[in-house]
């Protein structure tokens, strides 16, 4: 198999406004073609193995939690790195939920998804409806994407140093995503609706702030009864790990990749990796196979992989490729 990443080709014959001849957008003929002759691949949904992923990242974080509280910092440094790692890990399986993908019942997969998205400040409802949108609008000028790194896909150039290093500090800070969590708790204290969502959805959206809100004064609050800066241990310090984390496993998915293109094939990046790396993103690193099949259980993306791999335009065979590659440019 070769595959290149951003290699030069020649461009397929440009369709008519709405697509090809039959009025069928091509990024959607590519999507019925495979799973008409993939949909085999789909099974049912597996809550017993969600439920272990869930357990097993309970277990980590609590080992996190145990070190970042021991007195010494041999033990609280790792500790925090490990909670961070883990709240980053967390919003990787409330990916899961938001396609309800983690137990069969829709009610199960929200109060799951709610909690993952709790350390890092993520609204479930807010995620889930951006997400499925960004779904629908890839490779169209209306995509937006729920975490808004600024530069989004790499596509401002040329740019001068300074910009440069702003842009890639704002993008590892997620200086954007936790701007516009306190935004949003403005909004949900005044009991303002969510712009461009329904009043069902803006509603969940304001009670999801109001519970992160309501968690991180009781940390507050516990730590001040203690007298012990607990939240900054166990919270805020690993947030600043959890932001780099989560933008690095976030980076690859459509950087640089034909963002205007509503292909699959052209506008996502799949990463091969290792059996660890699939773990920690839960999935995420067969990105273009998700975006082909975007219901397909995430245990039966690398079989989808082995099927399409012929047919990847960016593709690399693990994370630190990808970043070799990257600051090579």
């Amino acid at each position: 198999m070769k595959t290149t990443d951003d290699q030069t080709r020649v461009p397929p014959a440009s369709p008519g406004p709405g697509g090809d001849a039959t009025g069928v957008r091509p990024g959607a003929a590519t999507r019925a073609d495979v799973r008409s002759t993939l949909g085999h691949l789909r099974t049912e949904v597996d809550g017993r193995r969600f439920a272990l992923k869930l357990a097993l990242c309970a277990l980590l974080t609590g080992i996190g939690a145990v070190l970042a509280t021991r007195p010494h910092l041999a033990a609280r440094v790792p500790g925090v790195i490990l909670l961070g790692c883990m709240f980053a890990h967390a919003a990787e399986l409330q990916h899961q939920t938001l396609h309800r993908l983690g137990f069969r019942g829709q009610r199960a997969n929200r109060w799951a998804g709610v909690l993952l998205g709790l350390p890092m400040l993520i609204s479930f409802s807010a995620y889930r409806a951006t997400h499925l949108r960004h779904h629908r609008d890839l490779g169209t000028p209306a995509n937006r994407e729920f975490f808004d790194y600024g530069d989004q896909y790499g596509t401002d150039r040329p740019r001068s140093r300074t910009r440069v290093a702003r842009d890639w500090l704002v993008r590892f800070s997620m200086l954007h995503h936790y701007g516009m969590f306190l935004a949003d708790v403005g909004r949900a204290l005044r009991g303002a609706d969510h712009p461009g969502e329904t009043a069902t959805t803006s509603r969940r959206i304001r009670h999801e702030h109001l519970l992160i809100v309501a968690t991180l004064v009781a940390l507050t609050a516990v730590s001040a009864l203690v007298g012990s800066a607990l939240v900054g241990w166990l919270w805020l310090a690993p947030l600043l790990v959890a932001g780099p984390v989560h933008a690095m496993v976030e980076l690859p998915e459509h950087f640089r990749c034909e963002t205007l293109n509503e292909d699959p094939f052209a506008n996502t990046r799949t990463i091969r990796s290792n059996r660890l790396m699939t773990w920690y993103t839960n999935g995420n690193n067969f990105h273009v196979e998700h975006h082909l099949m975007p219901n397909l259980p995430i245990e039966r993306l690398p079989d989808l992989h082995q099927q399409v791999r012929h047919r990847l335009l960016h593709f690399h065979p693990s994370y630190v490729d990808f970043f070799r590659t990257l600051v090579r440019r």
